[in-house]
């Protein structure tokens, strides 16, 4: 091969940049390959909650995204069709205790920065074509520059940060996820210029649940930008690009809350929707290569963690293969003890993502839940969202108990003992999916494509293939085979 690296990284956004700014740092040679130019756009929910702002300034990324002017928002607001609400802080992470929302053209360019800065090699406009394999090992990878002229790379290490549809994933034989859900929510945005910035409501992340339907308010970069975005059935993406104009007024006439928040917003931008957003898990190590990102696994977008958990599974995998790279052997452990983590930290957030991706009116346990933590302004309800603590650890059995005391006592579901009954039939199924959640946390399978009922949803949409892998070659085949017995050793 005419060129040679420590690590080879196939795509420069947020995985990719920041695994390559922290293997750079540690003193890799590291060449990242992106197809695209910078700046370009991402479909994303864009917001960042304490945690994953603190990735940046981990990298070395958030000076200078700061400097595009975002607004910190340290402020949580909860409201439900049920009249509760909750206001509070943000659970601190490292030194940031504040959220920020920054278009993906601001924030991916500073990325590359970041990652250049730190030492790699960030290449624009080059082409994945296919990883190199030696012995049943990937060794490097085939790319094509700018004018389409075909190179090879050897690396010790290949990395797959190139998104839902990952060509890499594709080429290693681990593009079909072993475990997937349907997503039951679609996704509507857009921005627009806030009326209330630099007020406290101009630094706060709403979140509206009326019913079944969702709205959120991020303020955004650069101020007085804001991002309004609603989360109803998924079908409404469709119908929200159709009709732009008249589905976005038929939604804030659902939301009259979130209404009353932007009245008076201008320079509103066009509507963006998917409804699209299938979660999974793929096989995301072996001999050689890994799958960071969304490459390897993806969310429901409704909890806004994918951009999070992308910067941090960059960073732990540089992290935890930099000692080894150059030891095969040893290199590969440590990658699978890096997937092991990896699922560990995202299993949690995955099933919140499903259960909050199922369209139905807002339990009433929820909403009395809402109501005591409103009693106070001190990090807790909000802690799911920012990572401070997990689902299991914020809606405790006990604290579900608590709530479906408070809804029987408050006749939240109806009147009369028929409402009684529907809120424990709610409450009961609910408690369930609860419990079939913990078991699977607790269970600590690798690659387990157990499902949980309630949170994982049948029949999933998967990624499309790249189209320029419609045909498995015979790596490919041998590469899935592999990956197949060494989940079955485990």
């Amino acid at each position: 091969m005419s060129e040679r690296c420590d690590v080879v990284v196939i795509g420069s956004r947020l995985a990719g940049a920041c695994a390559a700014a922290h293997l750079a740092l540690a003193g890799k040679k590291v060449i990242a390959l992106d197809r695209l130019t910078f700046p370009s756009d991402q479909l994303s929910t864009h917001l960042l909650f304490p945690a994953g702002v603190d990735e940046l300034r981990r990298m070395g990324a958030l000076e200078a995204i700061l400097a595009s002017n975002p607004t910190k928002s340290p402020w949580l607001s909860l409201n439900t069709s049920q009249g509760t609400s909750v206001l509070e802080r943000w659970r601190e992470c490292g030194p940031i205790d504040y959220c920020m929302c920054v278009p993906r053209p601001i924030q991916d360019v500073e990325l590359v920065n970041a990652a250049r800065a730190a030492g790699a090699d960030v290449r624009e406009r080059h082409r994945f074509i296919d990883v190199i394999w030696r012995g049943g090992r990937a060794v490097g990878v085939r790319y094509a520059d700018p004018k389409g002229v075909e190179h090879e790379l050897a690396a010790d290490l290949v990395v797959g940060a190139d998104g839902r549809r990952s060509s890499v994933a594709a080429a290693v034989g681990a593009f079909k996820p072993y475990r997937a859900s349907r997503n039951g929510r679609g996704l509507v945005f857009r921005y627009a210029d806030d009326p209330r910035v630099g007020t406290r409501e101009g630094q706060t992340i709403y979140q509206w649940r009326d019913q079944e339907s969702f709205g959120f308010l991020f303020p955004s970069a650069p101020a007085p930008k804001m991002l309004m975005l609603f989360m109803g059935a998924a079908h409404e993406a469709a119908e929200a690009k159709k009709d732009p104009e008249g589905y976005w007024a038929r939604k804030l006439e659902r939301h009259p809350a979130m209404a009353a928040r932007v009245e008076g917003c201008t320079n509103l931008s066009p509507l963006r929707a998917t409804g699209d957003t299938s979660a999974y898990f793929r096989a995301s190590s072996g001999p050689g290569w890994a799958l960071i990102g969304d490459a390897g696994h993806f969310k429901d977008p409704v909890i806004g963690q994918g951009q999070r958990d992308a910067l941090w599974s960059g960073r732990r995998l540089a992290e935890m293969v930099t000692p080894v790279l150059g030891d095969p052997g040893t290199t590969d452990t440590a990658l699978r003890c890096w997937e092991r983590e990896r699922d560990a930290e995202c299993l949690h957030s995955y099933h919140f993502g499903n259960m909050e991706t199922d369209v139905k009116p807002v339990s009433p346990v929820l909403a009395e839940i809402v109501r005591r933590t409103g009693r106070s302004a001190a990090p807790d309800i909000g802690d799911v969202f920012g990572r401070g603590r997990t689902t299991t650890q914020v809606l405790t059995i006990p604290r579900l108990v608590t709530g479906l005391a408070d809804a029987l006592v408050r006749g939240t579901e109806g009147s009369g003992g028929a409402g009684r009954v529907a809120t424990v039939r709610s409450a009961v199924a609910d408690l369930k999916v609860h419990i079939g959640v913990r078991q699977d946390l607790l269970g600590r399978r690798f690659r387990s494509a157990r499902l949980v009922p309630g949170s994982d949803h049948p029949d999933p949409k998967p990624p499309a293939l790249p189209k320029t892998r419609t045909v498995p070659s015979v790596a490919e085949a041998a590469a899935a085979a592999a990956v197949s017995k060494e989940a079955a050793a485990v």
